[in-house]
């Protein structure tokens, strides 16, 4: 166990800069997940320098253990994951900040995903960026991005998100809202309008939050959509050890599909976990963790969603409104969202529908952009416009991508 070396179970050095290296020559970045909360209390820093980290024991007698909120800078998670304290030691915040930049350096990697971030001072994380302007951003001249993991409220995930600290977290609040909107049939989608109108205002333009439908710590949207939990249960980890989730209903992947069609639409960056392009179900941790399955292990349901998705993202990847466009919703109700995106080059609609049945919809652009026709970005059909509204259906659980021109 060495904080410069590779895990030898997963390969070593060599390999992982050839990864690295393949994935850019297409054009592929590459993002470590760095861990600087913690350690195992086998690790050779606990074992050689124990006054770097925190004490286990509160003055009150009790162990500080899980308290995300009341003590979120010192707890530990584990008795066996010892916090560092980083206010208390000045030589282990050196030490970690330099392991950083040495991993960023010696590999090539293209930024990281920064775990349990709320748990970390904010010395330590103006400490880290400066020291990557300073010796790989400027000299290098090349962008390093970094992504950070924040449970909390807009103002504490906000405190991190800056030029002196991180360039992201993930959008763990949409979430919880586009989770209940879309997987409950009585939720108004003007409710989500609203969420992202004040990530709008909270973070501002130019920081791109981690938009998300599943993550290692969050029970799989499948499980939900396909109705094996309730929303937001309380016995997702028992679940996940005595009924596993199976996808028992085909249009829970057209449902899951559609969620996608919404984060890749949305203002910010998508986050896919894996499986998520295959509609991959699972409960809690470690449910949620299940082994990947490829090519003829996927079942046909699965493969039909493969494909939605890669259009999905082919979609995003040739249309720059959808990556960087304003955000102007134009009809959102319990049934239908529906969304424009614009930039210098485009206008792109978006139009969702969460029910159950065909949605006839119609939506009114703005006049000032002399829309005259939609064109399906999927099947190349144009709908002449009226009096600048568009008409159209959309099907049961579906979605629409359309040029307006």
């Amino acid at each position: 166990m060495h904080h410069r070396k590779v895990e030898a179970r997963f390969g070593n050095m060599a390999l992982l800069q050839e990864l690295v290296a393949t994935a850019h020559r297409h054009n592929i970045k590459v993002l470590l997940d760095f861990i600087a909360n913690h350690v195992h209390i086998e690790h050779p820093f606990y074992r050689e320098h124990p006054d770097w980290f925190g004490t286990l024991e509160l003055p009150d007698g009790r162990k500080n253990i899980r308290f995300w909120d009341e003590f979120r800078l010192t707890t530990w998670f584990e008795p066996f994951l010892p916090s560092f304290d980083y206010l208390g030691s000045a030589e282990a915040l050196r030490v970690m900040t330099d392991n950083a930049v040495w991993w960023l350096k010696q590999t090539g990697v293209d930024g990281f995903r920064h775990d349990a971030v709320k748990h970390i001072p904010h010395r330590f994380w103006r400490t880290l960026t400066r020291k990557i302007k300073r010796e790989i951003e400027r000299p290098e001249k090349r962008k390093i991005f970094q992504l950070g993991e924040t449970f909390g409220s807009y103002k504490l995930i906000s405190s991190y998100v800056n030029n002196g600290q991180l360039d992201a977290q993930f959008n763990f609040n949409l979430y919880d809202t586009a989770l209940y909107v879309f997987l409950t049939p009585a939720a108004d989608f003007s409710v989500l309008a609203a969420e992202i109108q004040k990530g709008f205002s909270v973070y501002g333009a130019n920081h791109l939050m981690g938009n998300i439908m599943d993550s290692h710590d969050k029970v799989r949207y499948m499980a939900y959509a396909d109705g094996d939990l309730p929303l937001f249960s309380g016995d997702a980890v028992e679940v996940g050890w005595q009924h596993p989730p199976e996808v028992d209903h085909g249009e829970s992947y057209r449902k899951a599909e559609l969620y996608l069609a919404y984060l890749l639409t949305i203002p910010g960056i998508p986050v896919l976990y894996y499986g998520d392009e295959i509609g991959m179900t699972g409960a809690a941790d470690p449910d949620n963790r299940r082994m990947m399955r490829f090519g003829e292990q996927l079942t046909a349901a699965e493969k039909q969603m493969l494909l939605g998705v890669r259009r999905l993202i082919h979609l995003r990847k040739d249309h720059s409104a959808l990556r960087h466009g304003d955000f102007q919703t134009l009809l959102a109700n319990r049934h239908c969202f529906a969304y424009l995106r614009s930039d210098m080059n485009e206008r792109v609609l978006t139009v969702l529908n969460k029910s159950a049945r065909t949605q006839e919809v119609r939506i009114r652009l703005p006049e000032a952009y002399g829309p005259q026709t939609a064109v399906d970005l999927v099947d190349g059909q144009s709908t002449p416009l009226q009096d600048s509204t568009l008409s159209i259906r959309v099907p049961a659980f579906g979605w629409k991508i359309l040029e307006i021109r």
